[in-house]
């Protein structure tokens, strides 16, 4: 009995197997702390008042935020109408879906819901608005909206690609209002979680274009809009000529004098991020010309020099031609407000 026990002891004294077991267990352990620094709430939701309750609870804006299916939107609307049809073929018939958009380890939702911002006819909301709710753990969120213009009917779906979480957006392509009949395919848009919003998806991650300068200008609108010209060149010099309504959020007096002209060096982060964003996009395949269906908005000009000469010049009334677009005018706008801009004599 002995001699026949003696070999287990020594291989449970062996100094290489208390190693290698201290090591797993403390792998372990790690393992188990990490997949519980990644829990939060959300993982915990179950119900659409749950998810509604959180957005509420975390965004005044959103207070009354709705959370319901596509198929709850009962108007008397043949856009919507076709959006539920569209929704059913498609199977997306839940109010909110889980995934991890930015990889950074937290559940995600997609919610579908409606934001009362907008009432028609017998006081009915004609708000349509789903959201991402991006989770950066410790109840921190950020929300995205998804939609590319203000009157969107669309069906969102999540989908994976090359391991990237992806929304696919579809909406209805309409063959004849009066008739109501509808193409049979719907249009499709793939957008992924990059530079802190959701853009047009593209698999070539290697995309460079070198680009020698950038202008950009808006035109004023039935209201407030920032009217503004700016140039930015390769060596981040920028010149900034302030019009109307740059500085001021409340409304103002008309006036044909400039606010000022303004140079600086753009923040090396805002302008390389401004330069990938921009071949990300692949801006010369964009269209040349856009506009929204509406009146009374914005024009705005966007002409980029690149590749030794080559010109890029698009026009965009409502500056919504693509979901990178917009992202693009978002920066452009921004660089109004986030840089340090020396006035200087105008002549």
């Amino acid at each position: 009995l002995r001699k026949s026990a003696e070999p287990l002891a020594d291989m449970l004294l062996k100094p290489s197997h208390i190693i290698f077991c201290l090591l797993f267990f403390t792998i372990f352990i790690t393992c188990k702390k990490n997949d519980n620094a990644k829990i939060s709430e959300i993982d915990n939701l179950k119900s659409q008042t749950e998810v509604q309750n959180l957005i509420r609870k975390n965004f005044k804006d959103l207070s009354k935020y709705e959370v319901k299916k596509i198929q709850d939107f009962k108007r008397n609307d043949f856009v919507c109408e076709a959006n539920v049809k569209l929704a059913d073929e498609l199977g997306v018939n839940e109010s909110f879906y889980r995934t991890d958009f930015d990889k950074n380890g937290f559940t995600d939702l997609l919610i579908i819901g409606d934001d009362f911002s907008c009432y028609g006819g017998m006081d009915e909301s004609c708000s349509f608005r789903p959201i991402v709710l991006l989770n950066f753990g410790n109840e921190k969120y950020k929300i995205v909206n998804i939609s590319q213009n203000f009157d969107d009917y669309y069906t969102p779906k999540i989908v994976s690609k090359n391991g990237q979480n992806l929304l696919e957006i579809y909406r209805t392509r309409i063959k004849d209002w009066e008739n109501k009949i509808t193409y049979k395919n719907p249009q499709k848009q793939i957008l992924a979680y990059k530079f802190d919003d959701f853009i047009e998806y593209n698999s070539n991650n290697q995309n460079y274009i070198p680009i020698q300068k950038i202008e950009f200008s808006t035109s004023g609108c039935y209201g407030t809009c920032p009217v503004f010209d700016l140039e930015i060149n390769q060596n981040q010099d920028a010149k900034f000529i302030a019009k109307q309504f740059n500085f001021n959020k409340e409304l103002e007096t008309w006036s044909d004098k400039n606010e000022g002209t303004f140079q600086t060096k753009i923040k090396d982060k805002d302008f390389n991020t401004l330069i990938k964003l921009l071949a990300y996009i692949d801006f010369p395949q964009l269209e040349n010309n856009y506009s929204v269906n509406w009146t009374d908005d914005q024009t705005v000009e966007l002409k980029i020099i690149y590749s030794s000469g080559k010109i890029k010049t698009i026009s965009d009334y409502g500056a919504s031609g693509s979901y990178g677009l917009k992202k693009v005018y978002k920066l452009l706008f921004d660089l109004r407000q986030n840089q340090n801009w020396k006035k200087i004599d105008e002549k």
